[in-house]
């Protein structure tokens, strides 16, 4: 079953449950992968939840419970019975069950605590108390430790009584006040003479990272130095535990995700809880505010503008507002998005908010610049084939032409400073790239349009 697809394995799990064939899907359940056996949870209905996790063994329970999504497991941690999920619980390393309980209630966490060996539960207890987004929520604090005045074979022999369901391809050397000084890799152990001092085999160039910075600064640290694994220690320097690139591309995945969400205008929160009405008051607040900002923008124009034009010539004009408003909304999220990202990645370049501003100002320039001259010549062409009085098609082109030009140089300066702006604020730059952003470029292309629109009917127009 191993081979087989996610789909073919809730086929095959909804057929054995109908004939109530528990035996075969347990056999099932323990050939399938976690993360197969995962997808099937997030999408079958309560009941038979539970009832996959009754046939799973309390380890692959424990691997399936880590890999689905938040709402799902919320559900899930309600369903199951207090025993049942203190027994899958304590089959995860601290760093995976801390995440597990941190979906929980302050009572069920509790309970459940109690419930788990005191030296696991301690563990678990101190990883909750960092932040999650943090080194320390989401480190591992089980590693090996061995004295820089250690030997190669004493390092080896402690390789050999760690968990045996752990993967260590490091050991770390410690001085007496148990501070971080060097790594030593197990592929170098094994070609180190035993009685070769650890001090003389191990690495000293591995940065180390704070226990409290932040993840995303992590994911940039391993990407920029190729790094499989980074110490952790705290602010004495004392080592607590680990990161490895496994909990790197968790970390990016999750980062890449609330990016996304973010300039959306939505939030995590939304994908982790599994109410409905919860999900819908998360999302509203951004759209009220943009349906704000449009419907401000329509009562401007029709309680000002409208009074300059002859109806004719106004409703011409408005044939090419959505056009006008679209390039320069899309053309300032392209802008923030690409800023967004240098940001989010660390690069130094994308740091320096001059050297950006150089480079997407001349870009813009020259978007701007053929697609004005396509908008010119596409509604100056419809000027003439079907005119109106007093709006020459001439005259109508060039109006189109400069809003749209005017329009994209505008929206691609809000879209690049705005999140340099948000950044020095300590808000998420992503937001300048969400749908308030974007409603306000679209915004300003329509006023600049209608303004251009009466000076040149004013100053040129017959």
């Amino acid at each position: 079953m191993a081979e087989h697809t996610s789909r073919e394995l809730l086929e095959r799990i909804e057929e054995l449950i109908e004939r109530q064939d528990f035996p075969a899907l347990r056999d099932v359940l323990s050939e399938a992968r976690s993360s197969d056996v995962a997808e099937v949870v997030e999408v079958v209905d309560d009941i038979t939840r539970v009832i996959l996790f009754d046939l799973l063994t309390p380890r692959d329970a424990g691997e399936v419970l880590e890999k689905i999504d938040e709402a799902t497991r919320s559900e899930l941690v309600e369903d199951l019975p207090a025993k049942n999920l203190t027994d899958i619980v304590a089959t995860l390393p601290p760093d995976e069950a801390a995440d597990v309980i941190a979906d929980m209630t302050e009572t069920q966490s509790a309970l459940l605590l109690q419930d788990i060996p005191r030296p696991e539960s301690e563990q678990i207890e101190k990883l909750l108390t960092y932040e999650e987004d943090s080194a320390g929520g989401i480190m591992n604090p089980e590693l090996i430790r061995v004295k820089v005045s250690g030997t190669v074979n004493d390092a080896l022999t402690a390789v050999r009584k760690a968990d045996p369901e752990e993967d260590f391809f490091y050991v770390f050397a410690v001085n007496e006040q148990g501070h971080y000084v060097g790594t030593v890799g197990l592929r170098k152990m094994l070609h180190s003479q035993p009685d070769a001092p650890v001090s003389e085999v191990m690495e000293q160039d591995i940065p180390t990272v704070n226990v409290h910075a932040d993840q995303e600064e992590i994911a940039n640290l391993f990407r920029k130095n190729d790094l499989v694994v980074a110490p952790v220690v705290d602010e004495k320097g004392v080592l607590v535990g680990r990161i490895t690139s496994d909990d790197i591309i968790d970390v990016m995945e999750e980062e890449a995700g609330e990016d996304a969400l973010v300039m959306a205008g939505t939030s995590p929160e939304e994908l982790e809880t599994p109410h409905l009405f919860r999900a819908a008051t998360i999302r509203m607040p951004w759209l009220a505010v943009c349906m704000g900002c449009s419907m401000f923008s329509a009562l401007v124009l029709y309680s000002v503008y409208q009074n300059y034009f002859d109806p004719d010539i106004w409703a011409r004009l408005v044939i090419f507002v959505p056009a006008i408003a679209a390039m320069g909304g899309n053309t300032g999220l392209q802008t923030s998005t690409i800023v967004v990202r240098g940001l989010a990645t660390g690069d130094l370049a994308a740091l320096q908010i001059l050297q950006v501003f150089y480079r997407e100002s001349r870009v813009a320039l020259i978007v701007a610049a053929g697609c004005g001259l396509l908008a010119a010549l596409l509604s100056g062409a419809s000027g003439f084939i079907k005119p109106v009085e007093g709006l020459p098609g001439q005259l109508l082109g060039l109006a189109v032409g400069l809003a749209m030009f005017f329009g994209i140089m505008l929206s691609t300066t809000v879209g690049l400073f705005l999140p340099f702006i948000f950044r020095r604020a300590g808000i998420d730059p992503a937001i300048s790239s969400g749908p308030l952003v974007t409603t306000a470029n679209d915004a300003l292309g329509i006023l600049t349009y209608f303004t251009l629109a009466l000076m040149m009917l004013r100053w040129l127009g017959s």
